[in-house]
C-alpha cells in the first residue's frame, strides 16, 4: 500500500510533516507549500494526484478539491500549553484566543480555571472562507479597547495579518505527537475506503426499432442466446423486462472487460447483426447495485439521443464515457500547439504523447500506463500528467479498479 497524502502549509511545518511521516512507510508525502491561501488554492492539478490531502492550517479553502480532507487538530493540551507560553507575555493576564468550532471549550476550560489567565474566546467554522476576517477582527477590537494585550491563534492568516500590523500575536503550538496522531488517521481513514469491494456494473441492452411480429421470437431468442453466453463467460447475470430489454449486472471481470472494449467492442455489431436493426447498449457503474443501476439510465438517454448502434458507459463519478468501441476523431495538430507551447513538452516528448493518445482511441489512461508506454520512472509520469493537468490539456476521468482492494489509479482523458 503506498497513499499519497498532499500536505499543504508553510514550509516549516511541511518539512515537520514529511520528516515525521517517515515513521509511516505506507505514506507518501507530497508537499504543497506556501504561504499565501490563494496560491495554495491554484495548486489543485496537483492536488488532484494525491489520495488524501493534508491541511496543516484551516487558512486553506478546499472547495475545489473532491479526495478526502483532514487537518492537524489542535487538543486541550496543546492550547493550554501555548496559554502557558504566551501568558508570559501579557501584564494584563488575560488573553484572546481563536479555535476551530469542534474544540469544545470545555476541554480546557477547567485547566485553564487553575492559572493566573483569564481568556476571552471565539470559535469558527472551519470551511467558512470569511473566517479569517471575522477572527482578525474580534481580536483586533478587544485588544483596541484595551481589553487584551495578547493574542493567540490557531490561523496563519490570521496570525500574519497581525504581525504585519505590530500587535502582540502568537501561534497555537502544533506539537510532534499530533502531527502524528493525524498520519496514523490518514492510514486508517485510506484502509477504511479500500476494505470494502467497489464496484458494480449494469448493462441495458434494447432495441432501437420494433421487431417485426414474424420475426420476433426467433431475434429474441437469438439476443438471449448471445447475451447468456456473454454473462456467463464474463459472471455477470442476465435479466429481461417487460419492455423487453435485457439487464446484464456484473463486477470485476465485466468492469475488465468493457475497459478493454474501448476502442473495439464487436458483442454490439453482433447483436445489431442479430437483432436486423440498430440496437444500443448502455452500462453504469456504482459503488452498489441501485447507484450502477441509476448511472445505467443516464447512459440509456446518451444511446437513445443517436439512431445508429451505439453504446457508453457512466461512471460512478457521473461522467459519460464513449462512444464505446467508435474511432474517435483527435485533433492532433490542435493537440500538438498545446503540449509544445502550454504544456513546454518538446517535440519528441509531445509527437510520443499523440501517439499514445491515438493508440488508445483516448481511452481513459493513468500515470502507470504513460509509464509503461514512455518506458519512464512512475515519478517521472506522475509529472507529466501534473504538467497536462496544470494546463488544462487532460482532466481527470474517474478512477480504475474500483473493485478491487488497494489504492486505486486515477484515469484522465484529454479536456477536448
Amino acid at each position: 500500500m503506498d497513499i499519497k497524502l498532499g500536505v499543504f502549509g508553510e514550509k516549516t511545518i511541511v518539512q515537520r510533516v514529511q520528516e515525521i511521516a517517515k515513521q509511516l512507510p505506507s505514506i507518501d508525502v507530497l508537499p504543497f507549500i506556501s504561504s499565501d491561501a490563494d496560491d495554495m488554492l491554484n495548486q489543485t492539478a496537483g492536488a488532484m494526484m494525491c489520495d488524501i490531502l493534508l491541511f496543516t492550517d484551516y487558512t486553506y479553502a478546499h472547495q475545489k478539491y473532491k479526495q478526502t480532507i483532514l487537518y492537524i487538530d489542535y487538543d486541550a493540551y496543546s492550547i493550554l500549553s501555548s496559554v502557558l507560553h504566551a501568558g508570559k507575555f501579557s501584564e494584563k493576564k488575560c488573553l484572546s484566543i481563536d479555535y476551530p468550532e469542534d474544540i469544545q471549550a470545555s476541554d480546557f476550560k477547567h485547566d485553564i480555571e487553575a492559572t493566573e489567565y483569564t481568556l476571552i474566546t471565539t470559535s469558527y467554522n472551519k470551511n467558512n472562507l470569511l473566517s479569517g476576517q471575522e477572527v482578525t477582527a474580534f481580536h483586533k477590537e478587544l485588544f483596541f479597547q484595551q481589553k487584551t494585550d495578547v493574542i493567540l491563534t490557531s490561523r496563519n492568516d490570521v496570525y500574519r495579518t497581525l504581525l504585519h500590523e505590530k500587535l502582540p500575536v502568537q501561534r497555537i503550538q502544533i506539537l510532534d505527537k499530533h502531527i502524528f496522531r493525524t498520519l496514523e488517521k490518514v492510514v486508517q481513514t485510506w484502509e477504511t475506503q479500500n476494505t470494502v469491494s467497489y464496484s458494480v456494473i449494469t448493462g441495458i441492452f434494447f432495441f432501437k426499432e420494433t421487431i417485426p411480429a414474424s420475426v420476433y421470437l426467433q431475434i429474441h431468442t437469438n439476443i438471449r442466446n448471445r447475451l447468456d453466453d456473454f454473462c456467463q463467460t464474463y459472471d455477470a447475470m442476465l435479466v429481461q423486462d417487460k419492455d423487453n430489454r435485457y439487464f446484464i449486472i456484473g463486477t470485476g471481470k465485466l468492469i475488465q472487460v468493457l475497459k478493454e472494449s474501448y476502442r473495439n467492442f464487436p458483442l454490439l455489431y453482433e447483436l445489431e447483426e442479430l437483432a436486423g436493426c440498430p440496437v444500443g447498449m448502455a452500462f453504469g457503474l456504482g459503488v452498489n447495485p441501485l447507484a450502477s443501476q441509476k448511472n445505467a439510465y443516464t447512459a440509456l438517454e446518451a444511446c437513445q439521443s443517436e439512431p445508429s448502434s451505439i453504446s457508453y458507459l457512466v461512471n460512478t463519478y457521473q461522467e459519460t464515457i464513449g462512444p464505446i468501441g467508435r474511432h474517435k476523431n483527435i485533433d492532433t495538430n490542435k493537440l500538438l500547439h498545446a503540449l509544445v507551447h502550454q504544456a513546454r513538452l518538446n517535440n519528441e516528448l509531445a509527437y510520443l504523447f499523440i501517439q499514445f493518445i491515438v493508440e488508445r482511441n483516448n481511452e481513459p489512461f493513468s500515470s502507470h500506463d504513460i509509464s509503461a508506454f514512455y518506458r519512464i520512472s512512475k515519478r517521472s509520469a506522475e509529472r507529466t500528467v501534473q504538467k497536462l493537468l496544470s494546463c488544462d490539456i487532460i482532466k481527470m476521468s474517474g478512477k480504475e479498479r474500483q473493485y478491487t482492494k488497494g489504492r486505486p489509479r486515477k484515469l484522465f482523458i484529454l479536456n477536448q
